[in-house]
């Protein structure tokens, strides 16, 4: 357990966070730490709010896994950069 210091943006606002995140944080932990500075301030809140995700370098890391292993298999140094959007639903077939 170990703070370690990000820059979070959630995805449509203008402004980036300094974030501290814990390193046993899910990475639902993260997106909520980051949305919190955001969501309902420069960036409305949906009536319907899905959730959120966490992209690094644009790929969505899933919500379950924890922060320290993404720190540990991508080398990641502190300030990493980290977008947060709101979960994409999924298509409805018809």
């Amino acid at each position: 357990m170990a703070l370690f210091p990000i820059t979070g943006r959630f995805v449509g606002d203008f402004i980036p966070h300094l974030v501290a995140v814990d390193t046993d944080d899910t990475m639902a932990d993260v997106a909520e730490k980051v949305a919190t500075l955001s969501v309902g301030h420069r960036v409305p809140m949906p009536t319907d709010p899905p959730g959120y995700e966490v992209l690094l370098d644009d790929v969505v890391i899933p919500e379950s896994t924890v922060f320290g292993a993404v720190v540990a298999e991508h080398d990641l140094m502190p300030l990493q950069w980290f977008d947060v959007r709101f979960r994409e639903r999924a298509s409805v077939a018809t």
